[in-house]
């Protein structure tokens, strides 16, 4: 990545975050009425509560001591509570508009921080705890051939492979993957997140997907930052077929498509081509694309995809990036459908950053295509 541009998206987020932590701060120590010496050591206990993420994400990246887990996911967890705050204090703020008493002030201050506490533990929980629901969904294509009737993909998405993820949860979503006798395995980006895959003896554990036709991915976002060239020594040693602005054609009679992550042109890669991939396809034969990205669905119906299977939303796990992502993305999660083709955007077998989600589960998907 450019380093200039790695630099401007750094302030920007650092400014960002270090405002958030300034504005849940103030607005507990004005609410409260702490004294300066109280209001000290909330700064310093903020200061290094905002600290422990940027140190944590510097040292899983870097370090595979056993020590650096436990700092990594502090950091990654309070990344989640204080954007949870942030969200209970503005609503909080938004209140007080119509109370203008001293007293209200003060309890919405004890009740938002009782709130942002039960909040962050059902996220903890609903997210680190529980497993993954599988999904099962029926989609109908005209142009599939009547012997292919019934035909299953399983899409997983956004794994995230680093520190904080276990062989023992990775062999469980294997296990339970390969429980639904899939007719091919695809993976839509975002596999791993650090240079730690290969090392913590994850590609053993991919290896076991086992499906009738195989197992594809496509790259997505943060395959580029944390090593391109990485992603492709992991997924040929894990027996999975990267798609790279390319088409296979499953079973003599589906077009697989997958086209790599848009975030490539930062890094000198040749970025997502869907006139590239789309060069050699049959299209009378269903097409599906692998797209990390959903934002590309509208331009690839223009090139006859019939269902597009995306990620990388996440669905925003935690407010009040759930909301952004509603706003910033035409098809934020879930299943759409545009002049009969059909994308589903999935919220992800994992979790990036904190382990957390309020509103929506870690998921597996089961597509059966129907004629």
């Amino acid at each position: 990545m450019n380093r200039m541009h790695f630099l401007f998206f750094f302030l920007i987020f650092l400014s960002i975050y270090l405002g958030v932590h300034y504005y849940v701060y103030s607005r507990i120590a004005s609410g409260l009425l702490l004294s300066s010496k109280a209001c000290k050591y909330l700064r310093l206990f903020f200061l290094f509560a905002s600290l422990s993420f940027i140190l944590g994400e510097f040292l899983s990246r870097r370090m595979d001591y056993s020590w650096v887990e436990p700092v990594a996911l502090t950091g990654v967890v309070w990344f989640g509570v204080i954007f949870i705050a942030v969200t209970v204090f503005l609503i909080a703020d938004i209140l007080r508009i119509f109370f203008h008493s001293e007293s209200f002030r003060y309890y919405s201050v004890i009740f938002s921080l009782i709130t942002v506490f039960f909040i962050s533990a059902f996220s903890v929980y609903n997210a680190a705890v529980r497993r993954a629901i599988i999904k099962e969904i029926e989609i109908k294509l005209e142009k599939l051939p009547k012997k292919l009737s019934g035909f299953s993909i399983v899409q997983l998405s956004d794994l995230h492979l680093n520190l904080l993820k276990s062989e023992k949860w990775l062999c469980q979503i294997v296990s339970r993957t390969n429980e639904l006798n899939p007719d091919i395995i695809v993976i839509t980006g975002d596999l791993m997140d650090s240079e730690l895959g290969d090392a913590r003896g994850f590609c053993s554990i991919l290896k076991g997907l086992k499906s009738k036709y195989g197992v594809y991915a496509v790259s997505g976002n943060h395959e580029f930052y944390a090593g391109y060239d990485r992603f492709l020594d992991i997924a040929g040693k894990s027996d999975i077929t990267v798609l790279k602005n390319e088409k296979i054609t499953i079973a003599g009679s589906i077009e697989l498509v997958g086209i790599d992550d848009e975030t490539g042109r930062r890094f000198s890669e040749p970025g997502s081509d869907l006139e590239k991939a789309f060069k050699n396809c049959d299209l009378k034969k269903p097409i599906i694309l692998l797209s990390h990205q959903p934002d590309v669905f509208d331009k690839a119906v223009e090139f006859g995809t019939d269902l597009q299977l995306s990620g990388h939303t996440h669905a925003g796990q935690i407010p009040p990036l759930d909301l952004i992502v509603q706003f910033y993305f035409k098809y934020p999660y879930g299943l759409y459908c545009r002049n009969s083709s059909y994308i589903y955007t999935t919220a992800g077998t994992s979790t990036w950053g904190p382990p957390m989600r309020l509103f929506t589960r870690n998921e597996i998907i089961k597509f059966i295509l129907k004629k």
